[in-house]
């Protein structure tokens, strides 16, 4: 059990700084004039489906839950106030990835730095907000 708790405790901590390092090359990168292709989009946009969306149509299917009560394997259901917020970030993904988009297809390099930037931070929070469901207990 410890060397699980151990595991567990590097893994977040490399975690957290790989998400650092990932800050400061996006950072760098624009600094540089550096250049959002289609494909950074489309493996945003994957991650973002398959990471948040899926999970979240799963969460949002559920009962919704009592009050005090907690999604469980022997009681699934979804909060409400948390089902609101991440629907909310939703929203502004959607108008991330469009802007980001936008910038793209108007060849606005800097923009699209700073819009791709923008969309990769509101996707953390998306995930962090679904992973706050605990949806991912119930599996499939």
């Amino acid at each position: 059990m410890k060397k699980i708790v151990f595991i567990l405790a590097i893994a977040l901590s490399i975690g957290g700084c790989a998400k650092e390092m990932q800050n400061l090359s996006s950072a760098i990168s624009a600094a540089q004039n550096f250049k959002i292709t289609q494909g950074q989009v489309d493996t945003a946009r994957n991650s973002y489906d398959g990471f948040v969306l899926a999970p979240l149509h799963r969460y949002a299917l559920l009962p919704r839950c009592k009050t005090g009560q907690s999604l469980t394997l022997n009681n699934p259901c979804h909060d409400r106030k948390l089902l609101r917020q991440i629907r909310e970030v939703d929203r502004k993904v959607e108008d991330a990835f469009i802007t980001t988009q936008n910038r793209i297809t108007s060849g606005d390099d800097k923009g699209a730095v700073l819009a791709y930037n923008s969309l990769m931070s509101l996707i953390d929070i998306g995930k962090a907000l679904i992973n706050q469901t605990g949806i991912s207990v119930l599996g499939g």
